[in-house]
């Protein structure tokens, strides 16, 4: 098979459907493409968000193109819960690392799904509340693929609640929902740490106009995004 047929492969399906609304199934590598941002948006939680419904969903997008992690938790309020763990690396495309017997690999998730306890399910709650993630609080917040933010879309008995955390010059410290859910992942693979990687001007003027069109931006709206900008 030619690289081109590859690309063509790989390609087609993603642009037929670049802003499809995520109905499940983030595993497979198209759904992830065509459905990103509403996955990221959480507007399946929001949709079946009723009383008697405890479900979460984190994602820590530690630079877009290097590691992406997400942690999905349901449950009932007060009781134990699931919680799965999905952790992506090298999600930018790139043709060295096409396999042509498998040219969709690269795109794969490595999964753990773990059993989380009703007394650790109360100290998450504790933990959410001290940050602040009870709230819509993060309203205007531009969130980049080439950097590193969390999102949290929780829905409580419910309830409804959306936020887009920025990195601080700290780091990620004030979010004290972030070392529990590592310490439950059980897929094995290292976090991508915090690190500074500058302004958007910064990090994207020695690039070439090809690799600035890669990345794009998130805005926090109103308890939920706003949309999504410069997509590929």
């Amino acid at each position: 098979m030619r690289l081109s047929q590859i690309w063509l492969l790989i390609a087609a399906p993603l642009f037929l459907a670049t802003a499809c609304t995520y109905q499940g199934d983030i595993d497979k590598p198209y759904t992830q493409k065509a459905t990103w941002f509403s996955y990221v948006g959480a507007d399946d939680i929001r949709d079946r968000c009723a009383p008697g419904v405890t479900e979460y969903r984190f994602i820590y997008n530690a630079v877009y193109d290097e590691q992406l992690r997400t942690y999905e938790i349901t449950g009932i309020p007060g009781g134990s819960a699931q919680m799965v763990s999905r952790v992506q690396e090298g999600s930018g495309l790139r043709g060295s690392q096409i396999s042509v017997s498998d040219p969709l690999a690269q795109f794969g998730w490595k999964k753990s799904t773990t059993s989380i306890a009703v007394s650790d399910m109360v100290e998450l709650e504790q933990r959410l509340k001290e940050s602040g993630a009870g709230e819509p609080i993060t309203k205007g917040a531009r969130l980049r693929s080439d950097d590193f933010y969390w999102i949290s879309a929780l829905c409580y008995d419910g309830a409804f609640v959306f936020n887009g955390w920025k990195d601080t010059p700290e780091g990620f410290e004030h979010l004290t929902f972030m070392p529990f859910l590592l310490a439950h992942d059980d897929t094995g693979i290292e976090v991508n740490a915090y690190r500074d990687v500058g302004t958007k001007n910064a990090a994207r003027i020695h690039q070439s106009k090809a690799e600035r069109q890669k990345h794009f931006d998130l805005e926090v709206g109103d308890n939920g995004l706003v949309t999504g900008f410069s997509f590929f």
